[in-house]
This record gives structure tokens, C-alpha cells and sequence, in this order.
């Protein structure tokens, strides 16, 4: 459930909605891949480009056209994030070094969190606005009706998951929050796993509202591209369109009771990081110590490769 303040954000940012991941998937590549260890850390940043143009290929379809441009783009933000973020990532990480190991309060550490989230995702926005403008000018409309199928198949597993019974709802969410909290902190007590199943309870989450928004966002998505493909204005122009896009499927929504939702949602994370992680005792702190140094020297060890 939490990496203290930390997890807490990169989990927020990583379970947006699915068609955010192109300006999302390096920052994910780069702390969420970390749970696996540093050899595959390395190995899947280092490989961040080729991921990335799967992962779009997959929702568009990418023709030969634009491909050798979408490749270009991405190596130019990849080498952008290792000159730029990481030594950032790290900074997070040692701020966290002195605070794991004590009891923390909502009022010392979840105050930041809003705003830091804001920053490193604008920040994110801004360096893969270039490349989703070249690829959005480049589209053809065959290739909307293939990101419509991907969006109809990701909707379908996305109620399985999260739409089920109340019981289901539950049950799936406890689960995840433990795989987190167990990477972090190691084997959980009895009690530890009831109090992640209460914290679940106590979420102001909402799995109807979300999925409003979800689908709402990949309508804007679909018709905004339509746009771009029918009027090809100038690329200064087009950029202008997709900076837009991406702000309302972020952090501003147009819907303005869901905005509200998202940011009350977001600061109950954050108190609910921290009355779990003030449930943990003397081991279970260290061996969060050690797992936040240890991802430390990981991105030492990335920025070498520079």
C-alpha cells in the first residue's frame, strides 16, 4: 500500500488510466520495476525506448512511417530522464532514509504529496508532448479504431478486476495493497493484514466513479486525435491540442466533482500509508531501510550508464 510517502505516489501515478502510460510508463519503468531487483532494473530501463514503442504499437498499430521517428523521440526522452530524473528519484529516497524508521504523522509527510505528484507529472507531460504530437499528426483513421478495440478489451479486464461484488472489490484491493506493504516492510502479521483490509474499508475510493472517468478520458482521447487527423494543423498548434489532452486526463479533469474526488482520494492514501506504516515494528522499519538504499544505489548504478 505504501512506500511511505513515496510508494504512495508513484502507485497513484502508475494506476492512472491506462491510455495515460506513454508519459507515465518511464516513470513507472523506473521506481516500479525497481521491486524486482537491480539486474532487472537495469536491464528494463536500459530497454525503456523499446518497451515503450511495444506498448503504443499494441494500442495504435504503429505503420512504417512512424516508426523510425516515434524511436528517435523516445531515445531523446530516455536519455532526458536518466541526465534529469533519476538523480531526483534518488534525492525522494535519501529524504526517506531518516523517516522510515520512526513513526510518521500525516501532517509531516503527506503535505507534499499533492504538489510533488503535480510536478513530476507536468514534468513527464512536457518532455512526451513532442513525441505523441509527431505520432498523433502521423495517424491514419484505421489506427483509432484499433485504439478504440485496445481501450474496449482494457475496459473489459478493468471491470473484472475492480467491478466485481463488494466482497470482490474488497478482496482485490486488500490483495494488492499486501503484495506492496510485504515488498516493503516483509512478512505482515495477522493483524497488519486485517488493518490493510479495514484501511480498504475506510477509502473514500470509488470503483463507479472511476470508471466514469476512465471512459470519459479515452473518449476525449479518441476524439481529440480525430481531430488532429482531420484539421493536420501545424505541429506548434497540435502540440498546443495534445498538452491539453493530457492536463484533463490527468490532474484537471473537466468534471469537477471527480477533481475533487481524485484529490480527497489521493490525501486519504497518504493517511492511510501512514497509520499502517505506524503499525510496523523495529524489523519490519529496517527492512524498509534497507530496501529504499538498496533502490538507491540501483539508481547510482543507472546513471553510470549515462
Amino acid at each position: 500500500m505504501n512506500l511511505s510517502t513515496f510508494a504512495l505516489a508513484v502507485s497513484r501515478i502508475s494506476s492512472l488510466d491506462r491510455s495515460l502510460r506513454p508519459v507515465l510508463l518511464f516513470f513507472t519503468l523506473s521506481l516500479l520495476i525497481c521491486f524486482q531487483g537491480c539486474t532487472l532494473i537495469q536491464t528494463t530501463y536500459n530497454q525503456a525506448p523499446e518497451i515503450t514503442y511495444w506498448w503504443l504499437d499494441g494500442y495504435v498499430n504503429i505503420n512504417s512511417k512512424q516508426k523510425p521517428g516515434l524511436i528517435e523521440d523516445l531515445a531523446q526522452i530516455h536519455h532526458w530522464h536518466r541526465t534529469t530524473q533519476l538523480a531526483q528519484y534518488q534525492e525522494i529516497l535519501k529524504q526517506l532514509d531518516s523517516k522510515v524508521q520512526s513513526d510518521l504523522t500525516v501532517d509531516g509527510i503527506c503535505t507534499s504529496i499533492e504538489p510533488s505528484i503535480k510536478t513530476k507529472a507536468n514534468d513527464l507531460i512536457v518532455a512526451f508532448e513532442p513525441a505523441l504530437t509527431h505520432l498523433a499528426l502521423g495517424m491514419q483513421s484505421e489506427q483509432l479504431k484499433t485504439l478504440q478495440r485496445k481501450f474496449d478489451k482494457n475496459n473489459k479486464d478493468w471491470r473484472r478486476d475492480w467491478l466485481g461484488s463488494a466482497n470482490d472489490r474488497v478482496a482485490f484491493r486488500t490483495k494488492k495493497d499486501v503484495e506492496i506493504a510485504e515488498w516493503l516492510y516483509g512478512r505482515l502479521s495477522n493483524s497488519q493484514h486485517e488493518l490493510l483490509r479495514e484501511l480498504v474499508l475506510e477509502s473514500p475510493f470509488e470503483a463507479d466513479k472511476t470508471y466514469e472517468e476512465r471512459l470519459r478520458k479515452q473518449a476525449d482521447a479518441v476524439e481529440t486525435l480525430r481531430q488532429l487527423i482531420n484539421e493536420r494543423s501545424n505541429f506548434e498548434e497540435a502540440q498546443k491540442t495534445m498538452h491539453l489532452l493530457l492536463i484533463r486526463s490527468t490532474f484537471e479533469s473537466p468534471d469537477l466533482d471527480f477533481r475533487e474526488y481524485f484529490y480527497r482520494n489521493l490525501r486519504s492514501q497518504c493517511a492511510r500509508a501512514v497509520k499502517f506504516h505506524n503499525s510496523t515494528n523495529e524489523k519490519q522499519r529496517q527492512h524498509a531501510f534497507k530496501v529504499l538504499q538498496t533502490l538507491e544505489q540501483d539508481f547510482t548504478e543507472l546513471q553510470k550508464k549515462n
